[in-house]
Formats: structure tokens, C-alpha cells, sequence
């Protein structure tokens, strides 16, 4: 069983890492988790996932990765980053560790200045890794700082935003170098690694926020002339079904609606397929009420903007579920409620 949420990867091996557990769960709070692979340690735990055969591998851990921010590094390393070091109210870990796939093995590295629960990691094109948002190690706010990791130097200095992001503020590397911010609020912005500052994009067309919706960074390809776009599909409790796109690529960027989805979705995901098309699933139409699952898979095609049927889940897959793609281009789908 997987205890959620499952900050989950795929690495280079075609094996998935799940983290699986919160180890400061109070003896007070029913449904803590218990046995192998939790502890003895701190009580939390790992899982590598073989899905070409099934088998699962456990292993324990020094400190609680509940909740972490995680991406892959450039040679096939899995960077984790923040966590829990405490339960309810939830407080963020300052500590971020390396994964390496061949002997299954962590490093610790330097600490971050201040903690982060859910933080976001994102890779730079220079192979440096920032983080961003996740609440704090003080007061459980959220953490307005970005800090930047470089592998064998550490983390820089905190570069503090004007403004305050929500958690899971989906950003995305951009051919140019910046990350873009896209969501969940309805102001669009533009971050620069190498100046520290941030600029504002656009506004979107939808009026609410689009909490625990999701946002895809398109495929960059020579027909396109590497032109980045993003959709931002769904969220919002009642959910939306609607969609929008933006050219990041344009000389001033604008949000335009996109095809509708067909169900609306809150804690949905979407996946890139080898085809170039992206895979919309999950969710529900009201946040973590499997009554109103959306079940239905929407296929979306970035050349034709539109989407088409792609079946249907048995399950409902709500909050916190994960889609990945292994290397036999099926979609992985674990987890949620």
C-alpha cells in the first residue's frame, strides 16, 4: 500500500521511486502508517517500483521526505528536495538529499536556508536546480524565496519574490533560459535565474484559480521552430473543464482559450506521449469526492488543438494520483482516492 501523498519518478533504469510515508504522522492521528518500509529510523520510507515486472524494492530513510519537491538531474540522479519535520501543522524540511539509481543509494547535501512542504523543483538549462514555494520550517507559511542548488557548490543566497505564489506554482524552463510561472493564481509570470527578478506575463481568461489543476510545457520540436507553448487545463473546487493556451514565443504573450476538456477535473494529471500528444486524466468535479469522479481520458493534440476520446479509468483517481510514462510508452497511473 502506498500512504499519500507518493512524490514518485521515473529514472533512467525504467524503475519508478516512491516516496511513501509521513513519518511524523502523531500516535493521536488514526491511519498512520506502520510496518516495513516505515522506520525503524524515523519511521518513512522508499519504494522503487520495477513496472516491467512488478517487484518492489523498500528501503528506509534518515529523515522524513513526506512531501517533498523531486525532478531527475541531468545524469539520471534523482534530486529531492524539503519535506516534513512536522505533521499537523505542517512544517517544512530544510535538508534535500541525492538520489543515485545504480546503488540505490542518498547523499545528503547542504541545507537550504529555510524549510519547504511541497516545494517546487525545477531544472535550470545551465544544470543548476531551483526551488520554489513550500511552506515553512517557522510558521507553516509559504515560502516566498527561491533558492538556487549547484551540484558540488550548494545553494545560493535566498531571492525573495514581491509577491506570495501558491504551492504547486507549476513552473517551466523556457528555451530563453527563464521559467515561466503559470498557475494556479490568475497572473502569469516570468522568472530570471541569472538576474533574480520577476516580471509579469498575462492574465488568465478564467477569473478563478485553478487550484490543483495542471499545466504542460508542450513539446519543443523543429516543426515548430522549438516555439514554447503551455496549456493549463482544469482545477478550481467545483472544477473547470476549460483549458488555455499561451505562446511564450510571441513578442507579447496572451492567454487564449483552449478546447474544453471532457469532464472537469481538480487533482488531475497529464502526461506527454512519445506522439506529442498529452494525456489528460483523473480528478474529480468537487476536490476529493470520488461521487464525482471524472473518469473519461482526453487525448490533446497541440497541432490540431483539440481533444479526442482515450477511454476511461476503472478507478477513481483523485487526490494525490500520479501518471508517468515508462519506457514502453504506456502511462503508469498509481494511487489517489
Amino acid at each position: 500500500r502506498l500512504y499519500l501523498p507518493s512524490p514518485s519518478a521515473l529514472l533512467y533504469n525504467g524503475t519508478i521511486r516512491i516516496v511513501s510515508g509521513a513519518g511524523n504522522c502523531p500516535p493521536s492521528q488514526s491511519g498512520c502508517p506502520s510496518g516495513p518500509p516505515y522506520g525503524p529510523s524515523n519511521n518513512s520510507g522508499v519504494l522503487l517500483l520495477d513496472p516491467a515486472t512488478g517487484s518492489i524494492t523498500r528501503f528506509t530513510l534518515s529523515w522524513d521526505m513526506f512531501c517533498n519537491g523531486m525532478v531527475v538531474l541531468s545524469d539520471g540522479r534523482a534530486f529531492i528536495n524539503g519535506g516534513s519535520i512536522q505533521y499537523d501543522p505542517f512544517l517544512g524540511e530544510l535538508r534535500s538529499s541525492i538520489f543515485d539509481p545504480s546503488n540505490n543509494s542518498f547523499t545528503d547535501i547542504q541545507n537550504m536556508a529555510h524549510g519547504r512542504w511541497y516545494p517546487t523543483v525545477t531544472n535550470l538549462g545551465d544544470a543548476r536546480v531551483m526551488t520554489f514555494s513550500g511552506q515553512d520550517n517557522i510558521d507553516g507559511g509559504t515560502n516566498k524565496t527561491v533558492e538556487i542548488y549547484t551540484i558540488g557548490s550548494g545553494w545560493s543566497q535566498e531571492y525573495t519574490a514581491n509577491w506570495t505564489p501558491p504551492l504547486y506554482p507549476r513552473m517551466h524552463l523556457l528555451p530563453n533560459g527563464k521559467v515561466f510561472y503559470s498557475g494556479s493564481t490568475t497572473t502569469s509570470r516570468l522568472f530570471d535565474p541569472n538576474a533574480h527578478t520577476w516580471s509579469t506575463v498575462a492574465t488568465t481568461i478564467y477569473s478563478g484559480t485553478r487550484t490543483y489543476g495542471t499545466s504542460v510545457l508542450l513539446p519543443l520540436t523543429p516543426a515548430n521552430n522549438y516555439d514554447p507553448k503551455v496549456i493549463i487545463m482544469g482545477g478550481g473546487s467545483p472544477a473547470t473543464k476549460t483549458t488555455e493556451v499561451i505562446d511564450m514565443g510571441a513578442s507579447s504573450p496572451k492567454w487564449s482559450a483552449g478546447p474544453n476538456m471532457s469532464q472537469a477535473r481538480i487533482e488531475m494529471n497529464a502526461v506527454i506521449l512519445p506522439t506529442g500528444k498529452v494525456l489528460a486524466l483523473g480528478g474529480s468535479v468537487t476536490d476529493e469526492d470520488s461521487s464525482t469522479k471524472s473518469l473519461n481520458a482526453d487525448l490533446y493534440d497541440p497541432v490540431a488543438n483539440s481533444f479526442s476520446p482515450a477511454g476511461a479509468n476503472a478507478s477513481a483517481r483523485l487526490h494525490p494520483s500520479v501518471a508517468l510514462l515508462p519506457p514502453d510508452a504506456t502511462v503508469w497511473v498509481a494511487v489517489g482516492h
